[in-house]
């Protein structure tokens, strides 16, 4: 007699396993670690590859020509997102002068009215920078100018050895804004263009002892690219020359930043000098610490990024004279 296998009858209750119930199964991991990647990477942390010299000496952004190799070889950085989160929400204050902070690229910047599409994949990973990363440097209701090639906020000229120490970096002797005035009123701001295809670039900013022919604030060029720079101009003085270029502070507006980058030769940095404050808004979070690569040569590359101890030295807009 040929013993017959027993069947185990299903369980009452047990879920009944169908091809379709397989693959929701595997479709929920996969939708369950999206989520919970999301909600880390827009509320809790980040990190960022810096691609590009606009940070010399004090980030690297790789060696590549293009931007995914340099996304290889350029320093990696640490964004705490719950921060700015909380900045959002008022229950902390205004970034710090000297933080070092992710923007979206500005819609006026140079390299916006370069771009045709973001879309294609070989944009995407060689061309397009969504992010810049800049330091701040101006805050809420802060005056500053730049003559020489130095930058003074709240009337005290910075020092500027967190960037020229190494001997890398030789700011250029740029003024900035230079402007003339008529009857205590702005009328012209001193910048010269350069037609790319059909696209209006900076070409040149005043420098020392050469300055562009100044080019009425209603010119295109000017609109596009400083119009949020002259809306932030300080008030004329009484002591300014007639129709003569001159130095005029720019009062950073409330919500905004002044940002630029560590390089400050000629070209070194695409920043606020060429497409004015940035909106708070458009900050994506602070970089609190370059986390990869770990060595550089023989130094250790890990470390925090607070502020330069000159910048503790300026003072609040509120003391100024």
């Amino acid at each position: 007699m040929t013993d017959t296998p027993a069947v185990t009858p299903p369980q009452e209750g047990a879920p009944e396993h169908t091809p379709t119930t397989t693959v929701w199964q595997e479709v929920r991991g996969y939708l369950e670690a999206l989520i919970v990647a999301f909600v880390v990477v827009t509320f809790l942390f980040n990190t960022v590859g810096v691609v590009g010299n606009s940070m010399r000496p004090n980030l690297n952004g790789g060696g590549g020509e293009q931007v995914f190799e340099s996304l290889l070889t350029g320093d990696r950085v640490f964004l705490p997102k719950f921060e700015n989160w909380l900045r959002r929400l008022g229950v902390l204050g205004n970034y710090r002068r000297g933080d070092i902070v992710v923007v979206r690229e500005p819609p006026n910047s140079p390299h916006a009215q370069l771009e045709t599409s973001c879309f294609l994949p070989a944009q995407l990973l060689y061309e397009c920078r969504p992010f810049f990363i800049k330091r701040v440097i101006g805050i809420p209701g802060d005056h500053l100018h730049i003559q020489g090639g130095e930058v003074t906020i709240n009337g005290q000229q910075m020092d500027q050895s967190y960037i020229t120490a190494s001997g890398e970096i030789q700011p250029e002797r740029l003024d900035f804004p230079v402007v003339t005035q008529s009857g205590g009123e702005v009328n012209a701001f001193s910048a010269s263009f350069e037609q790319r295809g059909d696209a209006i670039l900076p070409a040149r900013l005043p420098v020392t002892g050469f300055y562009p022919h100044p080019l009425l604030i209603e010119d295109a060029g000017i609109q596009l690219y400083y119009g949020q720079t002259v809306a932030s101009l300080a008030p004329v003085p009484a002591t300014a020359p007639e129709n003569i270029p001159f130095i005029l502070d720019l009062i950073v507006p409330e919500d905004h930043y002044f940002v630029m980058g560590d390089n400050r030769t000629r070209g070194g940095s695409e920043d606020s000098k060429y497409f004015g404050p940035v909106p708070a808004l458009s900050v994506s979070g602070r970089a609190s610490a370059v986390i990869w690569p770990p060595r550089r040569g023989d130094r250790w590359n890990w470390r925090l990024l607070s502020p330069p101890e000159a910048f503790e030295a300026v003072p609040d807009a509120a003391t100024t004279p």
